[in-house]
Parts: structure tokens; C-alpha cells; sequence
């Protein structure tokens, strides 16, 4: 396992794995350590709990009171529990700019724009594969002539490439929006608790997984000046290394 000693001081932390990891992009070969993950996921995105109330009358509440953090609090989870995860952190981002210093509300805001950066990853490697087999799928033609040239358009296939291509940029696009928004809300998460590892590491772990070399290895760096044990610091060089050699600063 990666840092175990880290993972093992704060179950949110797994939660951002489990996020990650589940949608098919790893590379820091993080296992269940035994713990419940469905509970954990349960409990990082507040579907354990029925006190909460429908999305209507929280609605309602938000209109009647818009500038009522519980209110945005509480649609935002209405809005979780019902799946509706783009609403949700819109509803998130509305209430942590009402409570900026909620650092739960914020975790869980993170949790949810880096869920999204992962759906939104899958959708564009699967138009790239459909760009990929529109292309693939054309017909041998030969070359020279009006026949040929005639033989060699394929509607089909360029409708299908022409398809893929647009739901290519769109989801690569809104992959983008997602990842940044969630790096950005980890970086707050760190302003607000310097001193806390696990923020330190959560916010590592999300823009490795990201992809966002650069940060990524800033936060490793600073991870190293937490008092961590000798196993744990060498297995940061070492990541921190592999991401240097892939071009990180």
C-alpha cells in the first residue's frame, strides 16, 4: 500500500482514493485496507442520514432564504443524496463561499468535483475510442480516380468520427473545469489547516491523480517536512521522483 501510515489517520482520505481509483485511472496501487469502503463512501457523501429534506422544500428554503448557509447546506446535501452531482457542487460552492472556513463542507465539495473530473476522464477516453474506430472502420479503397475518390468518403464513418470528435473536445473541456475546481478546493483546504497532513496529502494524491504534475510534487515536497516515519518519507522521494522523470518540476 502507498503511505499506509498516512491512509491509516483519516478515513476521508480513502474516500478520495476510493473516488478516484474506482474510475479506472490509477497508478499508486492503493488497496482496501480491509475498511468498509461502501460505508465510507456512504458516510463522505451524506446518504446515511434522513433527516435531511426533500430538494423541493430545500429549494424552496433557499429561495426564501438565500443567503441562509443551513439552507444551502441543505439542499447541497438533498442534491448529493438524489445523485445530482453537478447541482450539488454547485450547491457546495454556493454554501462554502457563505461558509468559507467549513473545511468538512469543503472536503466534501473536493470529494464530489473529483468524482466528476473522473466521469467526465471516462467519457472522453470513450469518444476517443469511438474517434479511434470511426477511423479504423473505413473501408480499403483504391487510389487515384473519380471512383476511387468516390469509394474512399464514408459518411458513416465521418458522421461517426465528426460525432466523436465534438463529444471529445466537450468532455476534455469539462474535465479540465472539474479537475482544476477540485485542486483549487484542496489548495483551500491546506490554507486552512497547514499543519494537518492529511490535507497535505489529499491534496498530493488529487492532483497526482490528476495529473497535475507540478502540484502534485509541491505537495509531496511539503508533505516531507511533517514528522513521518523513514518508510513512508522514502516511498514520497520516490514518487516524487517518477513524476519528476515524467517531466514534473
Amino acid at each position: 500500500m502507498f503511505f499506509p501510515r498516512l491512509r491509516s489517520q483519516a478515513k476521508w482520505a480513502f474516500v478520495l482514493l476510493i473516488v478516484v481509483f474506482a474510475g479506472g485511472f490509477v497508478f499508486l496501487g492503493v488497496g482496501s485496507g480491509g475498511l468498509d469502503l461502501g460505508s465510507l463512501i456512504r458516510d463522505a457523501f451524506g446518504r446515511g442520514g434522513s433527516s435531511t429534506p426533500s430538494v423541493s422544500k430545500a429549494e424552496a428554503e433557499v429561495r426564501q432564504h438565500p443567503l441562509d448557509p443551513a439552507a444551502r447546506k441543505d439542499l447541497a446535501t438533498a442534491l448529493e443524496q438524489k445523485g445530482r452531482v453537478d447541482e450539488a457542487i454547485l450547491a457546495w460552492t454556493q454554501y462554502t463561499k457563505l461558509r468559507p472556513k467549513d473545511v468538512a463542507a469543503l472536503r466534501r465539495l473536493a470529494q464530489l468535483q473529483l468524482g466528476q473530473a473522473d466521469t467526465y476522464l471516462q467519457q472522453a477516453q470513450q469518444a476517443s475510442l469511438a474517434q479511434q474506430e470511426a477511423g479504423i472502420g473505413s473501408p480499403f479503397t483504391p487510389n487515384g480516380g473519380k471512383f476511387g475518390q468516390a469509394l474512399g468518403q464514408n459518411p458513416i464513418s465521418s458522421a461517426v468520427s465528426t460525432k466523436a470528435s465534438a463529444e471529445l473536445q466537450q468532455a476534455s473541456s469539462k474535465y479540465q473545469t472539474a479537475s482544476t475546481g477540485a485542486i483549487a478546493t484542496y489548495k483551500k483546504i491546506v490554507e486552512l489547516t497547514p499543519t494537518d497532513q492529511q490535507a497535505v496529502f489529499a491534496l498530493a494524491q488529487a492532483a497526482d491523480s490528476l495529473r497535475q504534475t507540478t502540484v502534485a510534487i509541491s505537495a509531496y515536497r511539503r508533505l516531507l517536512k511533517f514528522n513521518l516515519d523513514p518508510t513512508t518519507k522514502a516511498q514520497i522521494r520516490a514518487r516524487i521522483k517518477t513524476l519528476q522523470g515524467s517531466g514534473g518540476g
